[in-house]
């Protein structure tokens, strides 16, 4: 169980369209203004508790949270020798991962530690729109 935990100490916990959504910085990166699709239904209903697929709002809030929660510094860190042994590393205030959480059908959630925003929009089952708008 220890194991367990310092695996996932790391990581932040956002649970994907289930809380308030982190806003972006203005100046974060536009890396992923493209449109996504969701493949998955990821949203629990307000209203019914049926689980739904998220309207292209929801969509755009995640996206945009997902890009802000994965975002990595543009310099590499580079490790620096501690006195009395061992070396210790910044991240330039990057998350070492994200936790994301997806509803099941069942009413238990799905969890995955993710390191990238692709990663994370597979996990939650979104896809670019390839569609001409």
């Amino acid at each position: 169980m220890r194991r367990l935990f310092m695996r996932l100490a790391p990581c932040a916990l956002a649970l994907a369209l289930g809380a308030s959504m982190v806003q972006a910085d203005s100046s974060s990166s536009t890396q992923h203004a493209k449109r996504y699709l969701a493949t998955r239904n990821i949203t629990v209903d307000r209203v019914t508790g049926e689980l739904r697929k998220p309207t292209d709002q929801e969509i755009a809030d995640l996206v945009q949270s997902l890009e802000t929660l994965t975002a990595t510094p543009s310099n590499s860190a580079q490790p620096v020798a501690r006195t009395g042994g061992g070396y210790m590393l910044s991240l330039q205030g990057a998350s070492a991962g994200v936790m994301l959480a997806r509803p099941n059908a069942d009413g238990t959630m799905e969890t995955k530690c993710v390191f990238s925003f692709e990663e994370g929009a597979e996990f939650l089952g979104l896809v670019a729109d390839t569609s001409e708008q």
